[in-house]
């Protein structure tokens, strides 16, 4: 067949590629009611600086709740783009949302991105009226390994703070999400077959065995007590759906710290960003912080 027989063929081919490219590339538009503010420093770290985007009501005739979103990746990948469609919709329903990224354990060894979560909440309490936030009610969500930040994030006030910034606010947070996320790394890492975790070693600087204080500290398990803020354990109904929590729920439990446990249908681990499961994450990550 000749070249110019093929013309056709190859512009048709090239227009349905560049479409499907722009078709990609196009971002969910910003909803009229909220604001969209990008790549805002929350912590520095010599020239070191750690960004968020923060997604708002426009209507602030009164203060909103804070939320600080993490997003996963085995802490050693992932971005806060991953979370942005959540951010705008948590934002739409009312709360400000900080949708942040940490330094990544292949930058940063634990307690590193524990350290930036919580300099993502003095954050916003050091800035709470200037985007018109309620000190007084923050809270974390996370998927994945930003659940486990979330969780140590809620459960180990005080400790862990690092030098980001904001020395002088609280890093406290009012109740924390955690979306299939580990709670006990320990028992995590006895419980795998290899009795190793990549992901682990790599966040931890090394194995169990060599470093098993630090696997134990760096486990929200280990931080709980009674001022530990209510816990919301949200699973997908095909990504194990409670099993990492029950001993953390049994001691909630018995330290009379409100915890539930929620379970989307058909869900797979981290298709909280995909419908037709987001909106149900969505929804019940709503409907607990508004119980509170």
């Amino acid at each position: 067949m000749s070249i110019i027989r093929l013309l056709p063929v190859l512009v048709a081919l090239l227009s349905c590629s560049q479409a499907f490219a722009q078709k990609k590339s196009v971002a969910t538009p910003v909803p009229e009611s909220i604001t969209e503010t990008l790549d805002i420093n929350f912590a520095n770290y010599g020239e070191r600086a750690v960004p968020l985007d923060l997604y708002a009501p426009k209507k602030a005739d009164s203060l909103r709740p804070g939320i600080v979103l993490i997003h996963g990746g085995g802490w050693t990948g992932g971005s806060r783009k991953a979370f942005r469609n959540t951010a705008m919709r948590l934002a739409t329903e009312g709360f400000v949302v900080a949708n942040i990224d940490y330094r990544l354990a292949t930058e940063t060894k634990f307690p590193g991105c524990v350290s930036d979560a919580k300099a993502a909440v003095r954050w916003m309490r050091a800035n709470a009226e200037k985007y018109h936030i309620d000190a007084g009610k923050i809270y974390a969500i996370g998927g994945s390994a930003g659940g486990h930040l979330a969780a140590m994030v809620a459960t180990s006030p005080g400790k862990f703070e690092g030098d980001g910034g904001w020395a002088d606010q609280s890093s406290k947070v009012q109740a924390v999400i955690m979306m299939g996320s580990g709670v006990d790394q320990v028992a995590r890492v006895k419980e795998s077959k290899s009795g190793s975790v990549k992901s682990c070693v790599i966040f931890f600087g090394g194995e169990l065995d060599e470093k098993p204080d630090v696997y134990r500290n760096g486990s929200p398990i280990t931080h709980i007590s009674k001022s530990t803020p209510p816990v919301l354990f949200l699973d997908g109904g095909l990504d194990n759906p409670g099993k990492r929590y029950i001993e953390m729920s049994r001691q909630l439990d018995e330290l009379g710290v409100k915890n539930q446990l929620v379970v989307i249908p058909g869900a797979k681990h981290g298709q909280w960003g995909r419908e037709p499961w987001k909106t149900q994450f969505e929804d019940a990550m709503l409907s607990f912080l508004r119980s509170l």
